[in-house]
């Protein structure tokens, strides 16, 4: 995911408000790069350093366009620069761009939801079972005993490094799980 991504829903969110409450797209430029949106302050604070130094601002916006990999962050910049020669309806068209962009996280989430369904049940059994079967089956040979020589048993070492062994294999599968939900994080 580009580092856009991350808080593109949340500078879309202050492009509406801003704009809807009559700040003009300069000044809302201006607050966004301030700092609070990550990649996009830093991208919007070199907009406005161009524009400062006598760019026009569609010139900026579309070098900022080709700057970045986010197609979400290029369609914002696609519609600031559509809005600045062409006069559009921005508000409407930021909304309904934060709508979309609002939708693809949800579906991101859900389907890290999904990828993760299974996980709670696998850190139960594995964390609270193994720990009480281990040792039984460590004891098991010494319970039974005496039951007519089918069972050899074991020394004390063989069953504790059994015990131990075994749950060093459940601390580990526990790890690994857990592993498991911070590589698939959907990054919203």
């Amino acid at each position: 995911m580009e580092a856009e991504e991350r808080d593109l829903l949340a500078a879309l969110r202050a492009f509406d408000v801003l704009l809807g409450a009559g700040v003009g797209l300069e000044s809302v430029l201006i607050n966004i790069a301030r700092g609070g949106y990550g990649a996009i302050s830093k991208d919007m604070e070199k907009i406005m350093d161009g524009v400062r130094a006598g760019r026009r601002i569609e010139d900026e916006l579309t070098k900022a366009t080709s700057r970045t990999k986010s197609t979400g962050y290029k369609r914002l910049l696609t519609t600031l620069k559509t809005n600045v020669t062409s006069n559009t309806d921005l508000i409407s068209d930021l909304r309904r761009q934060a709508d979309r962009e609002e939708e693809e996280r949800t579906d991101r989430i859900m389907k890290y939801i999904e990828a993760l369904e299974g996980m709670p049940t696998a850190l139960l059994t594995v964390g609270m079972l193994g720990p009480i079967v281990l040792p039984l089956m460590a004891v098991a040979p010494y319970l039974f005993a005496g039951a007519s020589g089918l069972i050899d048993v074991p020394g004390p070492g063989v069953a504790r490094m059994a015990t131990f062994g075994g749950l060093a294999f459940c601390v580990i599968a526990m790890g690994l799980i857990g592993l498991k939900a911070h590589t698939k994080d959907p990054g919203v």
